[in-house]
C-alpha cells in the first residue's frame, strides 16, 4: 500500500494545475515557471540548528532559477533567521517585496545574517510568482558557509489563474 502525505498530494495537484493552464493557451506563463532547477532540501528549512554547509558549488555555474519543494520548505523567509540554522553558519533570508501577482517577477536583496548583523552580506535576487508557487532566480552567495533558508509559507499561494471553460 502506497501512502502519500497531504504534501506531496497538494504539490501534485499544483503540478497538473501548472500543466493544465500552461497548455490551455489562455495564458501566457513566465519562462521560468517552466524551467527552473528543483530544490528538495529538508536541510534548508529554519527549523534546523546544524551549520556548515555552502550554496558556493551548487551554484558555481552562474545563476539558475529554482523552485523549493518538500517539507524542508517551499519559499525563502522574509524575516532575518537566527544565526546557526538552516545548515549554515550565516542563514540568508529575503529583504525583498514577493510578487503578488502570476507571472510577475521582483527584484529584491537576500541578506545573510551573522555577528549581530542581519544583513552582514547580501545579494541581489529575482522571485517570480508563478501562480501557485515561486521560483527564484540565485546566484552563488557572496562567501562560503552562507546558504538560502526555506520554510513552509504561514498561507500558501492562492491560485489566482483562471483556465478557459470549454465551448465558452
Amino acid at each position: 500500500m502506497v501512502l502519500i502525505d497531504n504534501l506531496s498530494i497538494w504539490i501534485i495537484l499544483m503540478i497538473i494545475a501548472q500543466i493544465l493552464v500552461t497548455t490551455s493557451g489562455a495564458i501566457t506563463v513566465a519562462p521560468q515557471c517552466n524551467s527552473y532547477t528543483l530544490i528538495n532540501d529538508t536541510t534548508r528549512s529554519v527549523n534546523v540548528t546544524t551549520s556548515g554547509n555552502c550554496d558556493q558549488s551548487f551554484f558555481n555555474s552562474g545563476a539558475k532559477w529554482v523552485r523549493f519543494v518538500g517539507v524542508g520548505g517551499t519559499q525563502i523567509p522574509t524575516r532575518s533567521v537566527p544565526i546557526y540554522r538552516c545548515n549554515a553558519d550565516a542563514p540568508g533570508w529575503y529583504a525583498g517585496q514577493m510578487p503578488t501577482n502570476p507571472n510577475t517577477t521582483k527584484n529584491g536583496t537576500v541578506c545573510f545574517n551573522w555577528d549581530s548583523d542581519n544583513c552582514n552580506w547580501d545579494i541581489s535576487i529575482s522571485v517570480t510568482n508563478c501562480g501557485s508557487y515561486y521560483v527564484y532566480r540565485l546566484d552563488a552567495p557572496p562567501s562560503c558557509e552562507l546558504r538560502y533558508c526555506t520554510e513552509m509559507p504561514a498561507v500558501l499561494i492562492a491560485d489566482t489563474t483562471k483556465a478557459p471553460i470549454l465551448g465558452k
